[in-house]
């Protein structure tokens, strides 16, 4: 077990209680929480439709089918903008619904967003459906940027929100509510955690529609709305699929929505507190730790550190591990994972220029970062860093 983990749930007997209540109602899916959590959430993001799912991969998925459909169909030669460096679910589900993830690069070597320039280069040359913006440690990676951008080219963004819930724009505007089709994750390690859990957001009405029927199936109508009808029997309209979410999943996410601006103001303060304590350390830097705009927006779901060197990350790694605290790696590029190499070989992915990426993915180490995470573990956390990095460890 590791002293100081690298994520935290924030639970309590909150959590409990809705799990049990959950238990004696006899009714376990897509009953009246999944409804009131989709209602609570859309609230929440100031949203017209929330459709909750079994997860976020089946929310990006159920994303890229209303691309196609909203096309009218999808083809080898419709190529979908997936950034480098995110994790691989971002393309996975693209392939999954016969979509061409094109791999673009990042801002720079030191900014994970996705690279406006290739962006916009690819746009200009390719049949682009979508651009999938993924909002990289819950900051704005350019939302509103990327949504012009997507009109003036007549292609569709989808923004994958999966690190970003309750995160905002400078004007205030909820990420995954900007672009034509939102994804959220609430998977364990998330800001709002369920352990598996997501949802679709829209202010489309034609997409929501769609997607409710996708979600189950296609079927006209829900084990819920023919229990309540007292009717056996139903239509089905489309070729769909089982992304229905669980009744406890809606439960969790009802007790965590609460929790949510509390839970990630706290952890703006603790990204504050690494920023303060690595400020004069010259062989590290947080990534945004110099934009205190985008922070103050942000949903500060995970804290990325690039050091100078491979060498020195690994060093700092090795060096926290043995005082018994845990790191990650957020991300190595798609590209470099075998199926994509494969991919790119055989023409079924498009691989851009990707020399930010691999420099940004080769130095960079996550540290822990979760609301119960204390002000001295930071303190300890970049004690050790400093140490590591200035050569006296």
């Amino acid at each position: 077990m590791w002293r100081i983990p690298l994520s935290d749930l924030n639970y309590d007997e909150a959590e409990q209680q809705a799990v049990l209540e959950v238990l004696g109602s006899r009714w376990l899916t897509m009953g009246p929480r999944t409804e009131e959590f989709e209602a609570r959430l859309a609230e929440f993001l100031g949203v017209r439709h929330v459709i909750a799912v079994s997860n976020g991969t089946c929310a990006l998925q159920l994303a890229y089918r209303a691309v196609a459909w909203l096309r009218g169909q999808a083809h080898s030669n419709a190529f979908v903008i997936v950034p480098d460096i995110t994790f691989v679910a971002t393309a996975n589900a693209a392939f999954a619904e016969r979509l061409t993830p094109y791999l673009c690069d990042i801002v720079d070597a030191e900014t994970p967003g996705l690279s406006p320039q290739e962006a916009e280069s690819v746009l200009e040359a390719k049949q682009v459906q979508a651009i999938a913006l993924v909002h990289y440690a819950g900051f704005d990676c350019g939302a509103e940027y990327f949504a012009a951008v997507s009109k003036r080219h007549g292609a569709i963004l989808i923004e994958d929100a999966a690190h970003a819930i309750g995160a905002r724009t400078i004007d205030g505007r909820a990420l995954g509510t900007i672009g034509e089709v939102g994804c959220f994750s609430f998977f364990s390690n998330k800001n709002l955690a369920t352990g598996e859990g997501g949802a679709v957001v829209t202010n489309n009405d034609e997409i929501a529609e769609r997607v409710r029927l996708w979600r189950c199936h296609g079927l006209s109508s829900s084990s819920t709305q023919r229990h309540a009808a007292r009717s056996v029997g139903y239509d089905v309209f489309d070729v769909g699929y089982n992304f229905r979410c669980s009744e406890i999943v809606a439960a969790l996410g009802i007790e965590q929505l609460k929790k949510l601006p509390a839970a990630n103001a706290r952890r703006r303060e603790l990204y504050r507190l690494y920023i303060e304590a690595l400020r004069n350390v010259e062989a590290v830097r947080i990534v945004w730790g110099d934009r205190p705009e985008l922070l103050e927006n942000s949903a500060a779901h995970i804290l990325p550190l690039l050091c100078e060197t491979e060498a020195l990350r690994d060093r700092i790694r090795a060096a926290l591990h043995e005082a018994g605290i845990q790191t990650s790696h957020h991300y190595a590029p798609i590209h470099s994972f075998t199926c994509y190499r494969r991919a790119a070989e055989e023409r079924n992915v498009c691989v851009g220029k990707i020399r930010n990426a691999t420099e940004f993915a080769r130095r960079e180490i996550t540290l822990p970062l979760y609301p119960a995470l204390s002000d001295e573990s930071v303190s300890e956390i970049c004690s050790i860093i400093a140490r590591v990095a200035k050569g006296r460890a």
